[in-house]
């Protein structure tokens, strides 16, 4: 277990160093088994995280984290902290989930197939969260191969339920990866390094539809080539 909790770190330690996320926003989960998560915590500096803070909960809510064993915390009950970050010498006393755990575990509820969730605010994919233009997959092969379309998630409160069925609901078929409006991104994976690569690469994506609007005209992939990566990437027979 412990060596997954360090995967779980280091790819929220990973997402902080290249620039995908501040030190207060984005969280990591992984799916162990049928009913366990590990979660990221709230509230504590995701630049510098530790195995030893990665939350273990249930599918039914509850915190099944072994520090935490006396003080019980469900998604309906939270432990607050006085101002500041939660360090490690917190664990004892004050294991919080993520606040977006609620959208996680809606996701792996309806998503059998998924075993990690990264979730995170990359500037320039977030800006086209806050736009009314399409990030474009469509003009390299990488990104549509690996993303697919990515779908769109209206707007919802952070943490709350209705958040959680409006991304839930956009996840449908093989969809791996979210743009949440006015928010920022999620991707899903059959690991952590595919959930970390997709959030990556549409971060590239971005980059490159905004690029090309600069320097003129785009030039897509065309239906053919299209085709020939969805079945590349195993989205058509």
């Amino acid at each position: 277990m412990l060596e997954q909790k360090q995967a779980v770190a280091d790819c929220m330690n990973r997402l902080y160093r290249q620039g995908l996320t501040t030190t207060s926003g984005g969280n990591v989960s992984l799916r162990i088994g049928d009913d366990l998560l590990l979660v990221t915590p709230s509230a504590t500096d995701k630049g510098r995280m530790t195995a030893e803070q990665i939350v273990e909960m249930g599918l039914d809510g509850a915190n099944r984290t072994p520090q935490h064993t006396s003080r019980s915390q469900s998604l309906t009950e939270g432990i607050q902290r006085p101002g500041g970050l939660a360090t490690p010498d917190d664990l004892a006393t004050c294991i919080r989930f993520s606040g977006e755990t609620p959208l996680h575990l809606e996701i792996y509820r309806r998503r059998p197939d998924v075993r990690a969730i990264v979730h995170a605010h990359p500037p320039v994919a977030s800006a086209f969260t806050a736009v009314d233009r399409q990030l474009n997959v469509r003009l390299i092969a990488e990104s549509y191969a690996i993303l697919g379309e990515p779908a769109v998630a209206p707007y919802a409160l952070t943490g709350t339920a209705e958040l959680a069925e409006a991304v839930a609901s956009a996840l449908v078929g093989s969809t791996c990866c979210v743009l949440m409006k006015n928010h920022g991104v999620l991707t899903v994976g059959s690991t952590l390094l595919e959930a970390f690569d997709r959030l990556e690469v549409l971060e590239n994506a971005a980059k490159i539809t905004l690029l090309v609007s600069q320097l003129g005209t785009a030039v897509e992939l065309n239906p053919q080539q299209l085709a020939e990566l969805d079945r590349w990437a195993g989205r058509t027979g």
